[in-house]
């Protein structure tokens, strides 16, 4: 019964934190949305990733920070690629977890199908800070809210 309540309430959340806290991307910019579940409070999970935002600089440069959202800017090694990356933060009830979502979006006009870009900005951020191995650690995502999702090949 648990985890029928647990699935219903993750479907959910991805349905409300795919549609609310979000800019509508522009056309022709590619993007990604993912939400992820951690069984530890929201507060420690914005403080690793602002942890690992800050020693991945100058790729990644932190923007702002508080306990609802951090924003971030992405910039590839060669500096052809930008991308504007944000995460938000709220508690769940039932597992006292966060709720965490993440959208990236590519400043430039590019293909929309960016072979999962946009998605391993926000991937190698969590693997790196060893957010992906956390208790109760869950992914939701598709190709839908995640162009290119299928084709990332990430390398943290």
């Amino acid at each position: 019964m648990r985890t029928l309540l647990l699935a219903t309430a993750l479907f959910a959340g991805l349905l409300g934190s795919l549609a609310a806290p979000y800019s509508v991307p522009v056309p022709y910019h590619a993007f990604c949305r993912v939400m992820w579940l951690f069984a530890k409070p929201c507060d420690e999970i914005g403080a690793t990733i602002v942890q690992q935002i800050q020693a991945s600089y100058p790729q990644y440069l932190l923007v702002s920070a508080s306990t609802l959202s951090v924003k971030a800017n992405h910039t590839s090694l060669d500096g052809l690629q930008a991308e504007n990356i944000t995460f938000t933060f709220s508690s769940t009830v039932e597992t006292e977890g966060c709720r965490t979502s993440g959208q990236s979006i590519s400043l430039g006009f590019t293909s929309l199908l960016d072979n999962g870009l946009n998605y391993c900005n926000l991937f190698n951020l969590l693997s790196a800070s060893g957010l992906t191995s956390s208790p109760g650690f869950m992914e939701i995502t598709n190709e839908w809210a995640c162009l290119g999702f299928g084709l990332a090949t990430c390398k943290a």
